[in-house]
Formats: C-alpha cells, sequence, structure tokens
C-alpha cells in the first residue's frame, strides 16, 4: 500500500510545489496552532527534507478547500500510485522548495521560486507517473478493481462536521460525480468521531496518497485477521488490526 522512496519523492515535490506557488492563501488558512507547527516543520527541513514535505502536504490538506486549485497536487485522484520511471529521486529538489518556505514564512512575504540544482531533473508529472491527477483534464473514474468500494456507505467530506485536524488522516474516495466522500466505517457510529486506530493505520497505509489502496485494505478479506478488518472496528481488536497493517506496510 506504502509508497516506494523515488515515487514518495516525486508526489511530494509536486505537492511542496504547489504549495509554495499558494503560499499566501494557503497560509492565510491556517490557524495559530497549525502556523506553530508548520515553522517547526520547515525548522527540521534541513535533517530530513523528505519528511518534512510530507509532514507539510499532511498539515496544509485539511485547510485546502476542495475547489482550491492546490487541493489536485495535494490529493492525487488517480489509481494505485506507481513510482516514475527512470532517472534518480528528485528529493534534491525539496529542500530549496522548503527553504523558500521557510524563509517566506519567517517574513511574511510569499517565497519566490526556488530553482533546483542544475543536476537534479523536474519532477515527472506525466499520466506515466501520475494517472488522472488533474481533475479539469481527465477527471480519474473508477476502474473495475476500485468500483466496488464506491459501495461501502459513505459522507461527503463537507459534511463531516469535523474540525481539520480530525479528518486529516481519514480516506477520501473521490466518486464518478467527482464528489469527494468519506467511507463512514472510519467514523464512531456513537461520536461520530474518527475511531483513533482508523487514523494511525490510516497514517501507516500512506492514506491520503493511495486513498483507493487503503480502503481496499480495510474493506477487503484479510488473511491475517479473517474478516475484513473495517469489521472488527469497535470491538477492541485494535491490537490485531495494526498488528495486521504493521506487517504489510514496509517503512519508506
Amino acid at each position: 500500500m506504502a509508497f516506494d522512496s523515488q515515487g514518495g519523492s516525486a508526489f511530494l515535490a509536486v505537492a511542496v510545489e504547489a504549495i509554495q506557488r499558494h503560499w499566501a492563501e494557503l497560509y492565510a488558512l491556517l490557524d495559530p496552532a497549525a502556523r506553530e507547527e508548520l515553522a517547526e516543520i520547515l525548522e527540521d527541513a534541513e535533517n530530513d527534507p523528505v519528511a518534512a514535505a510530507r509532514d507539510l502536504r499532511e498539515l496544509i490538506k485539511p485547510f485546502t478547500p476542495p475547489d482550491h486549485p492546490a487541493r489536485v497536487a495535494l490529493t492525487p485522484t488517480g489509481v494505485r500510485f506507481r513510482p516514475t520511471a527512470g532517472g534518480p529521486p528528485p528529493d534534491a529538489t525539496l529542500l530549496p522548495m522548503l527553504r523558500a518556505l521557510r524563509a517566506g514564512a519567517l517574513s511574511g512575504e510569499t517565497p519566490a521560486a526556488a530553482a533546483a540544482p542544475s543536476d537534479a531533473p523536474a519532477p515527472d508529472t506525466s499520466p506515466t507517473a501520475f494517472p488522472a491527477t488533474s481533475r479539469e483534464d481527465d477527471p480519474y473514474r473508477p476502474d473495475a478493481d476500485d468500483a466496488w468500494l464506491l459501495a461501502s456507505p459513505a459522507v461527503p467530506a463537507t459534511e463531516l462536521g469535523l474540525t481539520p485536524d480530525q479528518t486529516r488522516d481519514l480516506i477520501a474516495l473521490t466518486y464518478q460525480d467527482d464528489v469527494e466522500r468519506v467511507p463512514s466505517f472510519q467514523l464512531d457510529r456513537e461520536s461520530g468521531a474518527p475511531y483513533p486506530v482508523v487514523t494511525e493505520i490510516n497514517r501507516l497505509l500512506s492514506a491520503d496518497v493511495d486513498p483507493w489502496g487503503a480502503a481496499d485494505w480495510w474493506l477487503g478479506s484479510n488473511v491475517w485477521l479473517d474478516a475484513a478488518p473495517a469489521t472488527l472496528l469497535g470491538t477492541g481488536a485494535d491490537g490485531a488490526l495494526l498488528a495486521a497493517a504493521r506487517a504489510e506496510t514496509p517503512d519508506w
């Protein structure tokens, strides 16, 4: 389910570039706590730009309106994530962009576009690397392998009534009517809040990058559990669910 380091870095480079391009608007949407977290993320960028880029995207996405032009880059709507074909990973492009964002955050100005090192190729955003990531040009429509997931009860993302912090790690699927919906199994029936184990496992499964793959894991039969994981939510099986997710989720 998790994407590999090369494909993941390529996606993150595209996401950070979109954040940089719309920086002033996106920064204005953040609440004070998120701005503090943002400063910490950008401060740590020197140590691990890939991790910082991932954390930055996870922080910004919940505050980004569904119709915002950056939303597509932050939430790919294509089928299973595939790595780029050939060439070195674009990690080298991340640090200059993160440094520019940090300078902009400190100065309060919109950061200038950071040029990638001369020997670093631009991230590959061709259809081969990122299928159907543009809703305007070629909106994604679930294929036969994914369509069954849409039968699970779901709630439009705009009707959840949850805070951005609560929705940050939830699976959201884009349906054939181009409406983003959140499968209901992730929410406690009594409180309406996300199950804590769901958000933890969704992070393990990189659900924000591959929501269809994560939904498949939750709703499909699991040999470790002898059941669909979603059916065990709220039954006291959190430990078994976490063990099953960790067993098939390599580090990246």
